[in-house]
């Protein structure tokens, strides 16, 4: 048996590790005991992504008692830990660009703007955070990993106004995504989505197309317009390399929902002084349950040309 180290690390230190330090590193992705020793006995797993998904639904359903039991054990948004075990330092780069320090104060008189507004966040979060524990007994919990601070301001004024049993719902899907994405960091597990773009025309990879993975989302305002209520929101950004790839676009585990990757085909066309019909090829898609059939790892390649494209499924 070996011991697992302070950072990332390999799938193979996972299954070596003993029993009692995967629990303890689950537990510090979420205090739900019971998942945290179904995952540690269910060692050894084919890959991460294999890993990935059996936590993932292995949190489907957690009961109530353990979602409630695990939030206690949470940090507040806008209040980040300053211990040095691994759910603080987990808990640290998530809400990092909410952009509040580890001990944030009023501004001072004649702050600038920036300053201010750090401050102005901070009492936000502040004040969000008491109305929703008044309310709902407790924390607020939301995955903040990738979030703005006027997003997560927006999202807190939303679900403020749910019953009790749809919050505790809304919570519990964020506690599970929560931890699937800080154990798929900790594993290096690949991208949920990756890509690959061809150039039909000289029958050689596409090197250097910008790529953007976004999200749809109706919890909150701002970002691109999207379907009916909703707003496509920034997952992660990329360039094909030259291979024609994205191998890392985005997080090892996105949450159930509808995606989709922008290519910037104009630019890669007009760089190279080719006329193109398309300034952008945009392909939107779904991202199903672990548990729904073809679930699983999500690669959209592109077949491009200047007048015409096609894209698929890949594998």
């Amino acid at each position: 048996m070996t011991s697992l180290p302070s950072g990332p690390f390999t799938l193979d230190a996972f299954h070596d590790a003993p029993r009692a330090e995967v629990v303890d590193l689950l537990l510090a992705c979420a205090a739900v005991p019971r998942w945290a020793e179904e995952i540690a006995d269910a060692r050894p797993f084919a890959d991460t992504g294999a890993l990935v998904t059996a936590a993932r639904v292995a949190a489907r359903p957690w009961t109530d008692d353990e979602v409630l039991a695990a939030l206690a054990r949470h940090p507040r948004l806008g209040e980040r830990p300053s211990g040095d075990d691994a759910e603080s330092a987990m808990s640290r780069r998530e809400q990092a660009a909410l952009g509040v320090p580890d001990e944030a104060s009023d501004a001072p008189e004649g702050a600038s703007p920036a300053v201010a507004s750090v401050a102005t966040v901070a009492e936000q979060l502040s004040d969000g955070n008491r109305r929703y524990e008044e309310r709902f007994g407790h924390v607020f919990l939301l995955r903040a990993a990738g979030r703005s601070a006027d997003e997560v301001l927006a999202i807190l004024d939303r679900r403020l106004q749910n019953t009790p049993d749809v919050e505790l719902r809304a919570a519990a899907a964020n506690l599970r995504e929560i931890a699937v994405l800080r154990l798929a960091e900790l594993v290096g597990a690949p991208s949920h989505v990756t890509t690959h773009v061809l150039d039909a025309a000289s029958g050689r990879p596409a090197a250097g197309v910008g790529v953007v993975l976004e999200a749809l989302r109706a919890e909150a305002g701002g970002g691109h317009a999207g379907r009916g209520s909703g707003c496509w929101h920034g997952v992660a950004t990329a360039t094909t390399d030259d291979d024609g790839r994205v191998r890392d676009l985005g997080p090892a585990a996105l949450h159930p929902g509808t995606y989709r990757v922008r290519f910037a085909t104009g630019d890669w066309f007009a760089a190279r002084d080719v006329d193109t019909f398309y300034p952008e090829v945009v392909v939107v898609f779904r991202v199903g349950a672990p548990d729904e059939p073809g679930a699983g790892h999500y690669h959209v390649p592109l077949l491009l040309s200047p007048f015409a494209y096609s894209t698929y499924r890949g594998s």
